[in-house]
């Protein structure tokens, strides 16, 4: 479903209703409990699993996620003055309350002070801007302030699970003030537009497939998310396997993966490491690169695209020729190989860098370390290389083996190729780009060897949750040996509902809307 962010009448759209109706209902009834009235609507988006292509979005390659039922949704009223208030029906949030910029201005965030209330204040800056651009006519004196707000949030996603629950909040929270604010309408493009760049006020480097596939969402369809030559979600279906049909099964490793605490060794080292990768090759090909990374440097595709359409004079890939991006990711691997010698392989201080690509080491601290926090001892610039271009071979593998196996009669032998990409994508995010802890490691060897197909760590790494890919007559095993193999043994105190929660048997889902509130 293309076009503008829906409004559904009932919660049909989740793949699994359970349970939902008493959710919602659960969350009107905190609302008018701390606000003593009704909410006037109701805003939800969605997780996501990425199925295949970690670590590549903010170098621009495709990747392939789902949206899942699990979710944030809002119950939300405008206020009188200019406070906004924040409550959740999870206590460990506490009620948070701010005063709006009294002048209009855009809301600043205080970064020293960490709060589940900045990642809402991101969700306002985007949404604020967005305003400011687009609605000219409602600005007053070049500034326009936001309304009040009264907002009570739940939210389904695990924190720290590798899910994408803070991508989920800000988007649910966009939606939120935008019609708050006047705004009744929205395209599913200028959404994903706006809000790829909210958790960047929090000073996390993030891409865009979270958002994206947070928004672009089908019930039954899984997504291909391209960032060239714009972002942009297509919904597609997955094959029909025959004579079992193929299931994910989420497990989270309870490794909390907090973004904003590891992200200057983790994440955001990732996305430096991998802007200094493009700029090393591109001194080598004397080649010029476009300022499209997140750190206003270029991105590995963009060396790619420049060094088969500038240096080599080949027309331009548009990203849907499967062939030939084969082929130039896979001279990209080689190139990889002869570029760094073997000492450099082992990895690069920062003189080091900075001598590679030609500038000094003034200029590389300003370029590459400055716009967001990062700590390192080596920059490992080969190792990041080659995951970022074989994680974007293994995109393309997986959509060839889907168009190829529309229906797949021969189920077994497209599952164990499936199967194959996907062990291959977790050990290159284990060698190579070291975001895979033992804890995820334990679950995808408990699983492939008692029924799974295939398992890979999901989303950002570094904790959080694996993707295990079986069938349906397969996933009991699969689930009782995770149990007994792993949360029995590392987690002996799980209550059975928290055991149940960290287990998740995921189908495509639907992606952001607005609820009726008259449905419920």
């Amino acid at each position: 479903m293309s076009g503008i962010v829906p409004t559904f009448s009932d919660l049909s759209f989740y793949t699994t209703a359970a349970g939902q109706d008493k959710r919602y209902k659960s969350l009107i009834n905190l609302f008018k409990e701390e606000f003593d009235t009704e909410p006037e609507f109701l805003a939800r988006s969605p997780g996501r699993v990425n199925l295949m292509g970690d670590h590549i979005d903010y170098n621009k390659f495709s990747v392939l996620p789902m949206a899942i039922d699990a979710d944030v949704i809002a119950a939300v009223g405008c206020s009188e003055d200019s406070k906004v208030v924040l409550v959740n029906t999870d206590k460990s949030f506490q009620s948070e309350g701010f005063e709006l910029p009294a002048n209009g201005a855009v809301i600043e965030i205080d970064k020293a002070k960490h709060t589940w209330g900045n990642y809402f204040k991101c969700a306002m800056i985007v949404a604020h801007h967005y305003i400011l651009e687009k609605f000219p006519d409602y600005v007053d004196g070049g500034k326009k302030p936001l309304k009040g707000m009264k907002l009570a949030f739940n939210g389904s996603v695990p924190t720290g699970g590798g899910l994408s629950s803070s991508a989920a909040f800000c988007v649910t929270s966009t939606l939120a003030i935008l019609r708050a604010n006047g705004v009744k309408s929205i395209s599913k493009e200028e959404l994903t537009r706006i809000t790829v760049v909210s958790e960047h006020y929090v000073g996390v480097n993030t891409g865009g497939m979270d958002q994206c596939a947070s928004i672009y969402g089908e019930k039954g369809k899984t997504l291909l998310v391209q960032f060239k030559p714009k972002l942009v979600g297509i919904p597609f279906d997955a094959p029909l396997i025959k004579p079992h049909e193929m299931v994910f099964l989420i497990s989270n490793s309870l490794v909390k993966a907090n973004k904003h605490e590891t992200a200057p060794r983790d994440y955001n080292l990732r996305v430096v490491e991998m802007a200094i990768s493009a700029e090393m090759y591109a001194k080598h090909f004397g080649l010029k690169l476009d300022k499209d990374s997140n750190v206003s440097t270029g991105s590995m595709r963009d060396f790619m695209d420049k060094y088969f359409e500038v240096y080599l004079k080949e027309d331009a890939w548009d990203g849907s020729d499967i062939k030939i991006g084969g082929k130039r990711l896979n001279e990209m691997l080689a190139l990889t190989e002869k570029l760094f010698s073997e000492k450099e392989k082992e990895g690069f201080t920062t003189s080091e860098a900075a001598e590679k690509i030609g500038i000094s080491v003034e200029e590389f601290t300003e370029t590459f370390l400055s716009k967001f926090p990062v700590k390192y001892e080596k920059l490992k610039i080969y190792q990041r290389s080659k995951h970022v271009y074989a994680e974007a071979l293994r995109v393309l593998e997986v959509l060839s083996l889907f168009q190829s196996h529309s229906t797949a009669s021969d189920g077994d032998s497209f599952l164990r190729e499936f199967g194959r990409i996907l062990n291959e994508s977790l050990r290159s995010l284990d060698i190579y780009n070291g975001s895979v802890t033992t804890e995820l490691n334990e679950l995808c060897d408990i699983s492939t060897s008692n029924g799974a197909y295939g398992a890979r760590v999901t989303g950002a790494g570094f904790g959080g949750s694996v993707v295990h890919m079986t069938t349906v007559d397969k996933l009991p095993n699969v689930i009782k040996a995770l149990k007994e193999q792993y949360y029995n043994k590392r987690l002996p105190d799980l209550s059975e509902a928290e055991l149940s929660e960290a287990l998740v048997v995921s189908k495509p889902a639907a992606g952001s809307c607005y609820v009726d509130l008259a449905s419920l």
